[in-house]
């Protein structure tokens, strides 16, 4: 067990990294290609923009009436007040 020992173990290693990472790789890319043939036979009607209210948002607070209290032109610039 000396240097020469530990250098070819870690050159070893190093290949199988390697060739564990290039396979990876390669699955990736074959599944991402997948995705776009699905997408290309099947167009989804989403548009792929997304928005996220969070639950404390202002824009799920209601009036007097439980009628939403931003909507429409309302909703732009909107700050939550405490």
């Amino acid at each position: 067990m000396g240097y020469e020992d530990d250098m070819e173990d870690y050159h070893d290693e190093k290949e199988f990294n390697k060739k564990q990472l290039e396979q990876l790789k390669k699955e990736i890319l074959d599944e991402a290609k997948k995705v776009v043939e699905n997408y290309v036979d099947n167009p989804s009607d989403i548009s792929g923009s997304t928005v996220n209210i969070h639950q404390n948002s202002p824009f799920l607070d209601e009036d007097d009436k439980g009628e939403p209290a931003f909507s429409g032109s309302r909703w732009t610039k909107v700050i939550k007040s405490q």
